[in-house]
């Protein structure tokens, strides 16, 4: 099988490692230092079973995915609507789109490109990050869930990915209900993303302190009475453990703080602004969320958006 990645950094040069080092063809679609060091040295990943290094077809020229078979969609959400627009002329008719991004806001749009029956989503529980150029670090955590947007209709090629990914050594299950599945992750990421990018802090040091920690508690609040009101079913074990379930991570810095200390444009909206902006139309209270992204989007230099 052809597989593209497009936005091959962490999470997707990560996958599309796995699945070079188990015999498919991959094609990594990045930019920059990170392609730079790609094409000399190939994709060195570093991992708790060990390192290994794949050598591939790198590029930043999205036109060398036009035979692709599957392409895993992991480029920053900032990027999604763009990607897609350049993509869609591209592929196959009957190429399969795999989103592994953050949120739930870019099935969405995806779906507006490429219609439900060829997007899948993918929930990554993933403890990865770009350690260097061309060097990407794996530890513990590793697990994804992954589902059809067409529900029973894509459920035969969504199993063959979640097949592909099993074959390649990565944890992975088929899920029925995979938006459901993303919202849960959605809660987590918008407790933890922003506040450690906000404060360039770990994990483990929100649990630690005392201030953080009471600004993630209310964070979770929020965010559970949004998805609650919006008729999303988040699962009670989340909630009542959620922060025993952080600990595993606690040496974590989110994919925010990861694009705030490279230079990079933050997912604020899909993290953050996504919730505070369901939670106004709703009539919740969502004081700390919004804080919160306020506080973000002054620091991008994005106060122009500031919601009224």
């Amino acid at each position: 099988m052809i597989i593209g990645v497009i936005g091959a950094g962490a999470v997707g040069g990560y996958c599309g490692a796995m699945l070079k080092r188990a015999g498919h063809d991959v094609i990594f679609v990045a930019r920059g230092k990170h392609l730079d060091a790609m094409k000399e040295q190939g994709l060195l990943i570093h991992c708790d079973s060990g390192s290994f290094r794949v050598d591939g077809h790198f590029t930043n020229d999205v036109q060398d995915l036009n035979q692709a078979d599957l392409i895993l969609f992991t480029v920053s959400s900032t990027d999604t609507r763009a990607t897609a627009e350049k993509l869609l002329p591209l592929l196959k008719a009957d190429s399969m789109i795999l989103t592994l991004q953050n949120g739930v806001d870019n099935e969405e749009m995806l779906t507006e490109w490429f219609g439900k029956a060829r997007v899948f989503s993918g929930a990554a529980y993933l403890n990865v990050s770009l350690e260097a150029p061309g060097v990407i670090r794996q530890q513990q955590l590793q697990s994804f869930m992954i589902g059809s947007l067409a529900e029973e209709a894509g459920k035969e090629q969504a199993e063959m990915i979640v097949h592909l990914f099993q074959q390649a050594g990565l944890e992975c299950q088929i899920s029925m209900c995979i938006l459901e599945e993303k919202w849960n992750k959605l809660i987590i990421n918008a407790v933890f993303n922003p506040i450690s990018a906000l404060n360039s802090v770990t994990v483990g040091e929100i649990l630690d302190n005392e201030k953080l920690r009471k600004t993630a508690e209310r964070s979770l609040a929020e965010a559970v009475k949004i998805g609650t009101a919006l008729g999303i079913p988040i699962r009670q074990e989340l909630i009542d453990r959620f922060f025993i379930i952080a600990e595993s991570a606690r040496h974590h810095k989110t994919s925010m703080l990861q694009h705030r200390e490279q230079g990079k444009k933050m997912e604020i909206e899909s993290l953050c602004g996504y919730l505070v902006h369901k939670g106004r139309a709703l009539g919740i209270d969502t004081s700390v969320l919004s804080s919160t992204y306020q506080a973000l989007l002054l620091y991008e230099g994005n106060d122009e958006n500031e919601i009224s």
